[in-house]
C-alpha cells in the first residue's frame, strides 16, 4: 500500500496501481474501496477507434492494466504501451485538488478518446461502506455543458457530522459527453460481456442519471494521436461543505486552471513499485442454452416470461423453484439473488446460519451466524453489476492453460434455501449447486462436471476483517479450515468459530494474503467433483445430500403456510390465471418474512441485524397469528418487553435481540411506543391466553446499556407504558406528540422545533385503535385498568375529531399553535407544502374503525381519485418539492436526490394496507386487484408499465424511472397515466412480505365468512 497526500486530500493506492480510497480527512471520496484482485472503479481508460469504427481499448491504472507504477510524496505516475501508443498519466494533488494528465504519443498515427471514470461516495467512511446505494440516493450532481467544457458538481445532502461534501470534476481540454451513474457507464449488459457500454457507445449518454452507482464519467472528443505528444488534463476539486443548494457552479474554472500552471511537479524522487498483482483470471459465462436444451431440464413450465421478441428470460418449474435465463438478468439493475438460511426455524431469537447467493457466480456470500452485521465470515457484494469479482466465494476453472472465473451462469435455479447454476462449455456442462441444510448450522457447495471432465480448479473465499478482526486466525489441517475470529466478535461469542470442510482428498489449502485482504484457497488438482460444507466448530454437523435437504427446505415452506387454502375462492372473486401466481408468491413471500425475522438483513440492504420494533411488530406478527402460530408471537412479546426501557417506558426504534443487546438506537419516533402494545392485544385477541400478562420480564437500561437485574410482570410493563404515552401529548389535549417522527420519516420537518408541536395524525388513529382493542383484550384480567385503557381511548378520539377532523380530508399532520389552534399539513388548505392528500391517515382511519360509513366512503373516493396509480397507491398525491438538497419543510424528503423508495412514493407495504382497507370494506375484488399489482410473478400483465424484475422476491418499492427528482417534479402526472416505467425498489428485507401473507388470508377468511 503506497500514500500520497496534499492538505486535507490523501491517496491509498495499493501495490496493483490502482486506487485504494481517496480522502479528505475523514471523507471518503470514492464508493468503494480497490482491491488487489479488481483493483477500483476509479480508471482513465485509452480507447482507439479503427478505420471500420471499431473500439479497443486499455484501462490506464490497476491490474487490468500493463502499466508499470511509480509514487512520491505527492504524485504518482503510471506509464505504459497500447499497441504502438505510449502514454505517461501522472496523478498531482495540489492543495485540496488533484489533477490527472495524460501525455500520449504514437508512432503512428490513430484515432484515440480518453475516458475518465470516479465513483463517488463523498461521506464518512462509515456511511459509505455501510450501503453504497445509499449514499448514493443523496448525492446531487448539476452538471453544465458550456460550449465545450463540461462540469458536474456534486453534493451529499445528507449531513455529514453538519457538513455536505461537495466535489467539482471536469477536464482543462474540451469534452464530448458524460455520464453520472455506473448503470450508464458500465450498463446491465456488463454482467455478462465484463465490458463497459460506455467503452463500446462512441458517446457517453450525457444525462444527469440519479440513481444508486454515483459515478462520474467524462470523454474527450476522439483526437488523432501519432509522433507528436498530445496532453490532456482531468481535474477534481474538493469543498468540504456546500451549503447552498446544488444548483450551480461553485468553483471557478479559471482559479482551476491557474491553480494547476502554477504547480511544479517534482517527480525525480518516484520510486518504482513492484507487483505480481495482476488480474490472473478471465470471466468465464455460461454459453446460452437452446430450448430443446431448457426443455430437456424443464419439460413442465408455469408462469413463463418472454421479451418482446418472444425470448425466454424466466419462469417457475411446478415445484415452485424460479428459473431466471441470462437473457433476462442482463437487462435488469439488480442482480437476482437469494438469501438461504439453515435450520428450518422459526423460534424468534435463535441464530441462524446464512448466506446469500447471486447469479452471477457469486456462490455464498455474506456468511453469517446470528448477527448479520457483526458475526459476518465472508464479504458481501458491493456493485450490482458485479464489478468486484473477489468478494464472496468464487471458482475458477483452468481451461486451455487459463484460469477463467465462472461468471453468469446459462441458467441459474432458486429454491427457497438454495440454487444451481448450470454453466454451458464448448464440451461440457458444469453444475453448481449450493444449499442450506434443513436441520443443522450447515452450507453445502459443490462442483460436478455433467461429462466427468477433470479440471484444475481454484475456490477462492474472501474473509470478511471487519467483523472477524484483521488478526484473525486460520487453522488449516487435512482437508479442513478452521476460522477462529479476533476482535468484537470473539469477545462476544468466544466459542464460536466457523469451519469449512473440503471433501475431496487432493485438495490443497492455504490463507493467502494480499494488501489488507486475507482470502481462503482450495485448490483441487485434476477434479470432476467436489463438495465444501460450511459448519460451526463444536455444532452438530452430518454429511447431507442436496437433493434430499431440498426437498426438506421446499416441505418446510409448504407446511409453514399449509394454512392458506386458495382452492376455496370461486370463478367471480379472481381471474383463474391469478390464482397460481398468488400461490407461488406466498411460499416467496414466507420465505422473505423468515429471512426477515430471523436473519435481518436484505439484497440491497445487506446490513440489518436488528429488530425494528414496528417492524417486528408487523411482518412477523402478523404473519405467524394469521397462520395460526400463537407460540413465536408470546416469544416476540417476551424479547420486546425486555427491550423497553426502565428510565421511561419507551422502546428504541431498533435493538439487537442477541449477544450485542447493547447496541440500539438511542430515539425512536412517535408511533413506536404503540407498535408492542399492539401486539399484546392482538394476541390476546386470538391466543386468549392472559397468563402471559404475569410473565416476570426484565427491561433495558437507556443509560447503562444493560439489561437490567430487575424484573416486573408484564402488566407492568404495559403501565410503564401507558404513562409515556399519557405524559407525551401535546399540551391541553390528548393529542400524541410527533417526536421523532411517524412511518414515513423521510417527512421529518427540517426545523427541529417544530416537532415540538406537530402531531401525525396516522400515530393518533393507530393508537387509538391499539387502546381500543387493549381495553376489551385485558378486562378479565384487569377490570379497572381495563376501563383506564377505555376512557384514555374516549379522550383520545374526541380529540382526535376536534383537531383533526375539521373537514371531510384528514391532514397529514397538524401543528398546533400557542392557542391550541391546529394548522394543517399536506392538505388541501396547506399552501406552504402544496401537498393536498397524505396516504396513511385516511386508510388508517378506515383500519382503526375511526370512520363512519360516509366518512370511509369519503377517504376511499380521496384515495382513488388522487392517490390511485397503475402499479399502485402513493403515499401522496404529489412529491416533495426538491432544491438542489436543501430542506426547506422536510428532511429526507428533499434531500433525496434519487426519486425512488419512500422519496418516490410507492412504498409497498403502505399498499398493502390499502388492500388491507379494502378487505375491511367488503371490496374483495378491489383487494383482489390491488394484492395482484404488488406481486413481482407476470407482472406485466396486470401493470403494462412494470419494467422488468426478480419474479420470486419481494420489493419494498414501485420506483418511476425518472431520471432526477426535476424530472419526476415536471412529469409526475404522465406516471398517473402510466406512461413511465416503473422499477422495483430494494428486495426482501421488509416487514411487508409478512403483512401481505397475513392480508392474503383476511382476505381468504373474509370470503369464508
Amino acid at each position: 500500500m503506497q500514500e500520497i497526500r496534499s492538505k486535507d486530500i490523501s491517496f491509498d493506492l495499493l501495490d496493483n496501481g490502482a486506487i485504494g480510497i481517496i480522502k479528505a480527512k475523514d471523507t471518503m471520496i470514492n464508493q468503494v474501496k480497490g482491491n488487489s484482485y479488481d483493483g477500483s472503479l476509479m480508471n482513465l481508460y485509452l480507447r482507439l477507434t479503427d478505420d471500420g469504427g471499431k473500439n479497443d481499448y486499455v484501462p490506464l491504472i490497476g491490474p487490468k492494466s500493463e502499466s508499470d507504477f511509480f509514487v512520491n510524496q505527492n504524485s504518482a505516475r503510471w506509464e505504459g504501451q497500447f499497441l504502438d501508443i505510449s502514454y505517461v498519466l501522472t496523478l498531482n494533488l495540489i492543495d485540496n485538488m488533484w489533477f490527472w494528465k495524460i501525455n500520449i504519443k504514437g508512432k503512428t498515427k490513430h484515432q484515440v478518446d480518453l475516458t475518465y471514470v470516479q465513483d463517488l461516495g463523498l461521506g464518512a467512511e462509515s456511511f459509505v461502506t455501510a450501503n453504497e446505494a445509499y449514499s448514493s440516493q443523496y448525492i446531487d450532481n448539476y452538471v453544465v455543458k458550456d460550449g465545450e467544457y463540461i462540469t458536474v458538481c456534486s453534493r451529499q445532502n445528507q449531513s455529514q457530522s453538519g457538513k455536505y461534501p461537495y466535489l467539482q470534476q471536469g477536464s482543462l481540454n474540451p469534452l464530448a459527453s458524460y455520464a453520472t451513474d455506473g448503470f450508464q457507464f458500465y450498463g446491465t449488459e456488463y454482467k455478462l460481456t465484463d465490458i463497459p457500454t460506455g467503452l463500446i457507445e462512441k458517446q457517453l449518454p450525457s444525462d444527469n442519471y440519479q440513481y444508486e452507482f454515483t459515478l462520474t464519467a467524462l470523454r474527450t472528443p476522439s483526437f488523432e494521436v501519432g509522433s507528436e505528444e498530445t496532453t490532456h488534463v482531468f481535474y477534481a476539486a474538493y469543498v468540504d461543505s456546500r451549503g447552498s443548494g446544488n444548483n450551480s457552479i461553485l468553483l471557478d474554472f479559471n482559479d482551476i486552471k491557474e491553480k494547476y500552471s502554477t504547480f511544479h511537479v517534482q517527480s525525480q524522487n518516484a520510486k518504482k513499485v513492484y507487483s505480481e498483482q495482476r488480474t490472473e483470471y478471465h470471466p468465464l459465462a455460461g454459453r446460452a442454452l437452446t430450448i430443446t436444451e431448457i426443455n430437456k431440464l424443464y419439460p413442465h413450465k408455469e408462469q413463463i416470461e418472454e421479451d418482446t421478441d418472444s425470448e425466454l428470460l424466466s419462469f417457475f418449474d411446478t415445484k415452485g423453484r424460479h428459473i431466471v435465463l441470462p437473457a433476462k438478468e442482463k437487462k435488469q439493475e439488480r442482480m437476482t439473488g437469494n438469501i438461504i438460511m439453515a435450520g428450518s426455524s422459526f423460534k424468534p431469537g435463535a441464530p441462524v446460519m446464512a448466506t446469500t447467493q447471486y447469479m452471477c457466480g457469486i456462490f455464498e456470500s455474506q456468511t453469517v451466524f446470528g448477527n448479520t452485521n457483526m458475526n459476518i465470515l465472508t464479504t458481501n457484494v458491493r456493485n450490482s453489476l458485479n464489478y468486484f469479482k473477489n468478494s464472496g466465494t468464487r471458482i475458477l476453472v483452468k481451461i486451455n492453460g487459463k484460469y477463467r472465473l465462472l461468471t453468469m451462469p446459462s441458467l441459474f435455479a432458486m429454491s427457497f434455501n438454495g440454487a444451481d447454476w448450470i454453466y454451458k462449455l464448448e464440451d461440457d456442462v458444469l453444475l453448481i449447486r449450493g444449499e442450506a441444510s434443513a436441520d443443522t448450522d450447515q452450507l453445502r457447495l459443490e462442483f460436478i462436471s455433467m461429462k466427468q471432465k477433470k479440471y484444475d480448479i481454484k475456490v477462492i473465499t474472501q474473509l470478511e476483517l471487519a467483523t472477524l478482526g484483521e488478526n484473525v486466525k486460520v487453522d488449516i489441517q487435512d482437508a479442513k479450515m478452521k476460522i477462529i475470529p479476533a476482535g468484537e466478535m470473539a469477545k462476544k461469542l468466544p466459542k464460536l468459530q466457523y469451519t469449512l470442510s473440503y471433501e475431496e482428498d487432493d485438495v490443497t489449502l492455504q490463507l493467502e494474503e494480499k494488501e489488507k485482504e486475507k482470502y481462503l484457497v482450495a485448490q483441487y488438482q485434476q477434479c470432476n467433483k467436489f463438495g465444501i460444507v460450511t459448519g460451526l466448530q463444536g455444532h452438530s454437523n452430518k454429511e447431507f445430500d442436496i437433493d434430499s435437504e431440498r426437498k426438506k427446505n421446499e416441505e418446510f415452506i409448504a407446511n409453514f403456510v399449509q394454512n392458506i387454502n386458495l382452492e376455496q375462492m370461486q370463478p367471480e372473486d379472481v381471474l383463474a390465471e391469478y390464482l397460481q401466481p398468488t400461490e407461488l408468491i406466498i411460499k416467496w413471500y414466507a420465505h422473505d418474512a423468515l429471512v426477515h425475522l430471523m436473519s435481518p438483513h436484505g439484497l440491497e440492504q445487506y446490513g440489518g441485524a436488528a429488530w425494528g420494533t414496528r417492524d417486528v411488530s408487523q411482518g412477523p406478527t402478523e404473519l405467524f397469528l394469521a397462520l395460526g402460530y400463537n407460540e413465536p408471537v408470546r416469544e416476540i412479546i417476551k424479547i420486546m418487553y425486555e427491550h423497553q426501557f426502565i428510565e421511561n417506558g419507551n422502546w428504541p426504534q431498533w435493538f439487537m435481540f442477541d449477544e450485542y443487546a447493547d447496541q440500539f438506537a438511542a430515539e425512536s419516533h412517535g408511533d413506536i411506543i404503540v407498535w408492542p402494545l399492539k401486539v399484546v392485544a392482538e394476541y390476546l385477541k386470538q391466543s386468549h391466553d392472559i397468563t402471559i400478562l404475569n410473565e416476570p420480564l426484565s427491561y433495558m437500561s437507556l443509560e447503562d446499556k444493560q439489561t437490567t437485574s430487575k424484573k416486573e410482570k408484564l402488566i407492568d410493563h404495559i403501565k410503564r407504558q401507558l404513562n409515556y404515552i399519557t405524559s407525551h401529548f401535546l399540551p391541553h389535549t390528548f393529542v400524541s406528540a410527533y417526536g421523532d417522527g411517524d412511518w414515513d420519516d423521510t417527512l421529518q420537518p427540517a426545523n427541529s422545533e417544530q416537532k415540538k408541536t406537530m402531531a401525525s395524525t396516522w400515530t393518533q388513529e393507530l393508537t387509538i385503535e391499539t387502546l381500543d382493542l387493549t381495553s376489551k383484550v385485558i378486562a378479565e384480567f384487569d377490570e379497572e385498568f381495563a376501563r383506564e385503557v377505555f376512557e384514555l381511548k374516549e379522550k383520545m378520539k374526541t380529540d382526535f375529531r376536534k383537531y383533526f377532523m375539521k373537514d371531510s380530508v384528514l391532514p397529514g399532520f397538524i401543528s398546533m399553535d400557542a392557542e391550541n389552534k391546529p394548522h394543517y399539513i399536506i392538505h388541501p388548505e396547506d399552501k406552504v407544502t402544496k401537498i393536498n392528500y397524505r396516504l396513511l391517515p385516511l386508510q388508517q382511519g378506515i383500519l382503526s374503525n375511526i370512520f363512519n360509513e360516509r366518512e370511509t366512503q369519503e377517504a376511499l373516493a380521496i384515495i382513488k381519485k388522487n392517490l390511485l396509480f397503475p402499479d399502485g397507491v402513493r403515499l401522496m398525491d404529489r412529491p416533495a418539492t426538491y432544491q438542489g438538497g436543501i430542506s426547506e419543510i422536510f428532511k429526507r424528503a428533499e434531500q433525496s436526490s434519487f426519486f425512488g423508495r419512500e422519496t418516490g412514493l410507492l412504498y409497498v407495504h403502505a399498499h398493502i394496507r390499502y388492500a388491507e382497507a379494502l378487505i375491511e370494506c367488503g371490496y374483495s375484488k378491489e383487494a383482489w386487484k390491488a394484492l395482484l399489482q404488488i406481486n413481482p410473478i407476470s407482472l406485466k400483465k396486470r401493470v403494462p408499465n412494470a419494467a422488468l424484475r426478480q419474479a420470486n422476491t419481494y420489493f419494498s418499492s414501485s420506483d418511476a424511472a425518472f431520471n432526477d427528482r426535476y424530472q419526476a417534479q415536471q412529469n409526475f402526472a404522465e406516471l398517473k397515466k402510466g406512461e413511465i416505467p416503473v422499477k422495483g425498489g430494494w428486495r426482501l428485507y421488509s416487514s411487508g412480505p409478512g403483512i401481505y401473507v397475513a392480508a392474503l388470508k383476511k382476505l381468504l377468511n373474509y370470503k369464508k365468512v
